[in-house]
């Protein structure tokens, strides 16, 4: 082996071995994920039910009721335990309020009609599935 071949070799390993520390320390250093926890359900149905006047408000007033959709949202992520840093909110309640800020800018219904579009996916995938008590078993009276 001469000295060339050599020299190209370890160039080559420390480049790898740089490429892999850089890996390394990147997933080291990313931000944990979020451990969502379940809402009780009354805090499920009291979210439930706002969202149903928030939509059902919208008619008179767009732009109100998709500020309140933002802050009803945010308020859920909250409790759920999801972190609300700017990078790391979920991409569509990113993109809502884009959509809501576009629209108060150019007074747009459409716009904040597709705003209140994407908070409802956001509020259908982060208010979870309905948990329902188990039934007790036993005897049961008849009259």
């Amino acid at each position: 082996m001469d000295l060339t071949t050599l020299v190209i070799d370890v160039v080559i390993f420390l480049v790898v071995v740089a490429v892999l520390f850089s890996i390394v320390r990147a997933w080291r250093s990313r931000p944990a994920r979020a451990r969502l926890v379940a809402l009780r359900p009354e805090a499920r149905n009291r979210y439930a039910d706002s969202w149903n006047r928030i939509e059902r408000h919208f008619m008179d007033a767009p732009e109100e009721a998709v500020t309140e959709a933002d802050s009803l949202v945010t308020a859920m992520l909250g409790e759920r335990g999801h972190p609300l840093g700017a990078g790391r909110l979920p991409r569509r309640l990113s993109s809502a309020r884009r959509k809501l800020a576009e629209g108060q800018k150019r007074h747009r219904t459409e716009d904040m009609r597709l705003a209140l579009l994407d908070y409802r996916a956001v509020f259908a995938q982060m208010i979870g599935p309905e948990v329902r008590e188990p039934v007790a078993e036993g005897r049961r009276e008849t009259t």
